[in-house]
């Protein structure tokens, strides 16, 4: 069976989820009390509604009850960002995941019921700072507050070593998770060896992924 997914907010944020769910799914539901919104949604998934989420009765009548999985993408709405949290969680929505632009709210909005909080500017911050702190760090991949993934390049002077030996997990208490070599990512093997100039894919806590990314480069 397939997971619905409701939206709420068709604004940036939300319309990127809409747009990339489109691509993996046909049970999405857009809803936004623009109309102009709805009809730019519409051109990515069939189910485009024009209704104010705030009032719990407009929630019933749009089935969100039986939605697997509400994001609620209203950003710089609070009030309305707040009620719309309350009544889905009173409908019993098994997930329901809010967009933020203020990171002090974010435990009030967990007390009402959300399950997971995400604040796309905060995000952003601190994914400049990880990789402007070194220019190893290419990318970074936020998982929660505690664990991330981080695409780390591997120095010219780096000694070769295999997996195995190198012993990420026991060592840096982290899980090196993909490899690209020339442009081309593959699941790595215990007996893989990594070499200079590949970019390798780990996952941990940000204060281990330091002290691996010195190991590999010095």
């Amino acid at each position: 069976m397939k997971k619905s997914i409701m939206v709420i907010g068709l604004g940036r944020f939300g319309m990127t989820i809409v747009k990339t769910l489109s691509e993996m799914t046909s049970n999405v539901i857009g809803v936004d009390v623009d109309e102009s919104r709805v009809a730019l949604a519409s051109q990515y998934i069939e189910h485009c509604l024009v209704c104010d989420c705030t009032k719990l009765r407009t929630l019933e009548e749009l089935g969100a009850r039986n939605v697997d999985h509400a994001v609620i993408a209203i950003g710089n709405n609070l009030q309305s960002t707040i009620l719309a949290t309350i009544n889905l969680k009173e409908l019993g929505v098994k997930k329901i995941t809010v967009r933020l632009d203020d990171a002090n709210y974010a435990n009030v909005l967990t007390r009402l019921g959300a399950d997971e909080i995400i604040i796309p500017e905060e995000d952003a911050g601190v994914k400049f700072a990880r990789t402007s702190m070194s220019e190893n760090v290419l990318d970074y991949y936020s998982i929660d507050k505690d664990y991330a993934v981080e695409q780390i390049s591997v120095s010219n002077d780096f000694k070769e070593i295999s997996i195995a030996d190198l012993n990420a997990r026991n060592t840096f208490d982290i899980n090196i998770v993909g490899i690209i070599r020339k442009g081309k990512f593959f699941l790595p093997k215990g007996s893989d060896i990594i070499s200079h100039d590949d970019i390798v894919m780990a996952v941990g806590k940000s204060t281990k992924l330091n002290k691996f990314n010195k190991r590999i480069n010095g």
